[in-house]
């Protein structure tokens, strides 16, 4: 029996944000560094960025974007020059007490980072771009209802997929607080960043 398009559309955004990427590499990070507030507010950052990119996609603008190469090529590595300042800075702060001292408290901060990590990621543009449209059913139109309503979808299974990472990324941050291990921590989190902007880098590198 085949399954209903809508059950087919949930399948298919659940493999894609199962599948290991920059979101499921950076909110595992923080999680796991800052604790379970730091991730959550992260998601909150992340879902908005991706709801940006839902309202660019319905207005027209990401065909823009991918249609003109030097606007997604500037997407594309200001998201890397992102991950990478924040791998920086990471590191930087390995040698400062106070903010590691701030370790498993979250801020506003969470959540513009999480949501400048997900805008700038040309990946979630295309997803709306490719995706969503093979699964619009007919005679929905050119209206942007249809396509919104399965971005909402996305959206909500996005979060769920999202806030189970940070509880799994967060059950490390008992080991990882304890004394002696926030610095070294630091220094990983600062790599881990350096691959996650190296993936978007190389996972982007054709529209």
């Amino acid at each position: 029996m085949l399954l209903s398009p809508m059950l087919q559309f949930l399948l298919a955004a659940m493999v894609i944000e199962l599948t290991p990427g920059p979101n499921m590499g950076y909110l595992a990070l923080v999680s796991a560094r800052r604790g379970l507030a730091a991730g959550l507010l992260t998601v909150v950052g992340v879902t908005l960025g991706l709801a940006a990119h839902l309202v660019a996609a319905a207005a027209g603008l990401s065909q823009l974007a991918v249609s003109q190469p030097a606007l997604y090529q500037a997407l594309r590595w200001g998201g890397v020059a992102y991950l990478l300042w924040l791998a920086f800075d990471a590191w930087r702060t390995r040698t400062q007490p106070a903010e590691l001292g701030q370790v498993g408290r979250g801020d506003w901060r969470d959540i513009r980072r999480g949501f400048l990590t997900n805008v700038l990621n040309p990946k979630a543009l295309i997803f709306y771009l490719t995706v969503i449209p093979s699964f619009m059913p007919a005679g929905a139109g050119d209206g942007p209802g249809a396509f919104l309503a399965l971005g909402v979808i996305h959206l909500a299974v996005s979060v769920v997929i999202h806030l189970g990472l940070v509880a799994l990324g967060a059950r490390a941050y008992g080991w990882i607080a304890q004394a002696g291990r926030a610095r070294s921590v630091q220094g990983a989190f600062a790599v881990g960043l350096v691959g996650v902007a190296a993936w978007v880098a190389w996972s982007t590198r054709a529209a």
